[in-house]
């Protein structure tokens, strides 16, 4: 009997040590959660403001579409080897954080300069009829934010992913989307406001610097939240079985624990560490399943792009009929300025709806199901606003842009976890899919995906400047917009591959299957006893250590 109870005892030791390394208390996530609320305040003030600063600075049209290239293409470059790069850190604190501050503090150079390059040029010897210095330093400050914001992305959910368990996953990226949308809510709403008549206005010299005092104190909040949250795994908190399994991987593969890793021992640059050339392999040699959920990004990425950055400017002169380029204190402008206004409240009204359809992941719905609710929500929703164009059907309308963006900053994410988790996918893919044998994972995948914003990015600057020259109207925006949103419909429906349809089936051919070894059943039975979060950076799997054992 002594035994017995010892064993009792210990196993139950083991269960709160265990309950105690998985659960991060909720209030850790919210602040987690916290740098999202930052992150999108500021991209709300670049999405409602970037085009009317712009076009009233005087910038020549032909010179616009250049604004929006020079991010995508520099996301382009160094994403990727910002992601390899965050896998391979070895800092004490952390291999997302360094990377999460460095962007940070790029998006607030790039705020300041965005929202006070008008006022700089002009202390440096600009006149209102001709703003060169303005003009070049706010669309510096536009290119930084928006690189900044993007890459930002990627660190941010490779730590997410990193240390919640498969369980709190979920409700991690809930947290994240809520956050994302209560920030972008609230920065829509504080760029409608005129601020020109309160004591802020009268403080500062023009409204974008009171914008930029709000945006300045909430994202530094924010960012100090998110980074003093939870502590990443280190190297030495794993646990004694991931040590085992990764001596087993060195010997068959290489030594690196990066997700990009060095080329194998018998390569020539096996000790040269991860080259830009494997890095780009690895975007090019992708497993299926992410080949396919790119494409799907892709897609509602364009759409969301094409109308969230022209709402504004259609409201101002589709909807009010307003001129950015007339006179000053002209009928047009002021229409124009009316409409960019009731725009940002529009803008509101959409990043409401997608911190509250965040909740409707808390319920037990299929990923499927709200990938293809949001794309076709969001088709049908820009389809009517391009037929009927008026102010209440534009302010109700845009409501399916925050669908569509729940839909984007969820569903995504979480196929790209229930992927590194899936056994077969891990050995099969997340190996022999990668150039050199290189193990994937969160930090390179999670910048693959952030790249398909840029090459949205660059369509979106590419084709849709001349797309409204030929059409002579910015209507045409959300006729576009609607468009590639089907597309992305139909990606979602019948392109992505979702393994949480798959289980069932997957589960019936392992236990008709072959017989598991001794070793192999160990390596299950911890499998779903053990899910420690230290341990995320590497997806377990019984199969995938069979095989490496046999292989040695």
């Amino acid at each position: 009997m002594a035994p017995k109870n010892a064993r009792k005892v210990e196993m139950s030791e083991d269960s709160a040590s265990e309950d105690s390394i998985n659960h991060i208390p909720k209030r850790l996530w919210v602040m987690h959660g916290a740098v999202m609320f930052g992150r999108e305040f500021c991209y709300a003030m670049e999405t409602a403001l970037v085009t009317p600063v712009l076009l009233q600075l005087g910038l020549p049209e032909q010179y616009y579409s250049l604004t929006w290239f020079l991010s995508p293409i520099l996301g382009l470059i160094f994403t990727p080897l910002c992601g390899s790069a965050s896998d391979r850190c070895t800092l004490k604190w952390g291999r997302r954080r360094p990377f999460i501050l460095v962007l940070c503090v790029g998006v607030l150079i790039g705020v300041a300069l965005f929202l006070n390059g008008s006022l700089i040029g002009l202390s440096l010897g600009d006149v209102p009829s001709n703003q060169p210095v303005g003009i070049v330093l706010t669309v510096v400050g536009v290119v930084v934010l928006d690189f900044c914001a993007d890459a930002l992305d990627g660190p941010i959910r490779a730590y997410l992913l990193d240390v919640a368990d498969t369980e709190e996953q979920d409700m991690a990226l809930n947290i994240h989307a809520f956050s994302a949308g209560l920030g972008g809510a609230l920065g829509y709403m504080l760029g409608g406001l005129d601020w020109t008549n309160t004591f802020l206005g009268r403080a500062f010299k023009a409204q974008e610097q009171v914008l930029f005092f709000f945006a300045a104190i909430i994202f530094i909040i924010s960012t100090t939240l998110h980074l003093f949250s939870i502590n990443e795994p280190h190297e030495d908190d794993r646990s004694e079985w991931d040590v085992s399994i990764d001596f087993l991987n060195d010997l068959v593969r290489s030594k690196s624990d990066s997700v990009l890793a060095m080329p194998d021992s018998t390569s020539k640059d096996g000790d040269s560490g991860t080259t830009v050339k494997l890095l780009w392999l690895s975007m090019l040699k992708m497993p299926p399943q992410l080949w396919r959920l790119c494409v799907c990004h892709l897609l509602s990425w364009f759409s969301m792009i094409a109308q969230a950055v022209f709402y504004t400017d259609f409201m101002g002169q589709v909807i009010f009929e307003g001129d950015p380029t007339a006179a000053a204190n002209s009928t047009a402008l002021q229409n124009y300025s009316k409409g960019v206004q009731m725009g940002c409240w529009g803008l509101v009204i959409y990043a409401a709806t997608a911190a509250l359809c965040s909740g409707v992941c808390y319920v037990h719905v299929f990923i499927k199901i709200i990938y293809m609710l949001g794309t076709l929500g969001y088709t049908v929703g820009t389809a009517i606003m391009s037929i009927f164009p008026n102010i209440y059907v534009a302010m109700v309308m845009i409501s399916t842009m925050g669908i569509i963006s729940m839909s984007m900053s969820y569903c995504p994410y979480a196929l790209l976890g229930q992927y590194h988790e899936i056994k077969e996918l891990l050995c099969s893919y997340y190996i022999h899919h990668s150039p050199g044998n290189s193990r994937r994972g969160f930090g390179i995948d999670c910048a693959i995906l952030t790249c398909q914003v840029y090459i949205s990015q660059i369509l979106v600057a590419s084709a849709l400047g001349a797309i409204v020259d030929a059409v002579g109207t910015v209507r045409v925006i959300p006729m576009v917009a609607a468009g590639g949103a089907f597309l992305g419909f139909l990606a979602a429906a019948f392109l992505v591959i979702y393994p949480d349809t798959l289980d069932d089936e997957d589960d019936d051919d392992d236990e008709d299957g072959q017989g598991l070894s001794s070793v192999q059943s160990e390596a299950a039975s911890s499998n779903s006893t053990e899910k420690l979060s230290v341990s995320k950076s590497m997806p377990r799997n019984s199969s995938c250590k069979l095989g490496v054992e046999s292989t040695v």
